[in-house]
């Protein structure tokens, strides 16, 4: 009869108990993130539809062997909608020796055939299948995209034949041969915004540019770079 009227006593007692459980569960949880800003919808400022957007960028190729070539550029895109970017580009090709190069001509007196992009001029379209977002310690939130684009327009390059070994006495240098393929280029890239006006973004494009003697060259840049949104 005792454990009978314990366990009804039990059963009786739970309703009470388990609430009481569950908000001290809850309670403990809130004051362990109290310290954060806990937002999980994107704020309506950190949209990108129908915005016009403007850039500048400094890129570098990664696969000369001879050369450093460094790329600095602008950007100009247009935001149809938040997963879709029409823009057009230019850069300029600032170009040097690298030491490969110098060794080459100074100790063996071999002068290879360099092709060096002196401008790019396109445009394209960029598609962001990805947003989101993480949190630092401190509490402020990073919002951030990730896109992919396309594009073609054209190149001038030229292709020179010394410059890595020192002239002799009177030698001129061959002149370079000048001549402007088009270009096409497929890459991906992330922004990061700062603000509801301002994001820093980095793109890794690979641009495919029709040879002089044909076939294609192949040309991997990286590229840093900021921008201002209308």
């Amino acid at each position: 009869m005792k454990i009978r009227s314990f366990i009804a006593l039990l059963v009786a007692a739970l309703p009470i108990g388990l609430p009481q459980s569950a908000f001290a569960s809850e309670s403990a949880a809130g004051a362990q993130f109290s310290q954060f800003e806990i937002r999980v919808i994107r704020p309506k400022y950190f949209q990108k539809s129908v915005r016009l957007e403007l850039g500048a960028t400094l890129g570098a190729v990664m696969n000369s062997t001879y050369t450093y070539t460094f790329l600095p550029g602008l950007h100009a895109g247009l935001h149809v909608a938040e997963w879709l970017e029409l823009f057009g580009e230019g850069a300029l090709g600032l170009t040097s020796n690298k030491s490969d190069c110098v060794e080459l001509g100074t100790k063996f007196a071999i002068e290879p055939k360099i092709s060096e992009i002196q401008m790019l001029a396109g445009g394209g379209a960029a598609v962001t299948p990805i947003y989101g977002k993480y949190q630092l310690s401190s509490g402020d939130v990073i919002y951030f995209d990730w896109f992919l684009l396309g594009g073609a327009g054209v190149a001038n390059m030229q292709k020179r034949f010394g410059g890595c070994k020192p002239l002799a006495p009177g030698e001129v240098l061959t002149p370079a041969i000048k001549y402007s393929p088009v270009q096409f280029s497929f890459g991906t890239g992330q922004r990061y915004f700062l603000n509801k006006f301002s994001a820093l973004n980095w793109y890794l494009r690979d641009y495919f540019i029709a040879g002089k003697d044909g076939g294609m060259e192949q040309s991997v840049a990286l590229s840093i770079g900021a921008s201002y949104y209308f």
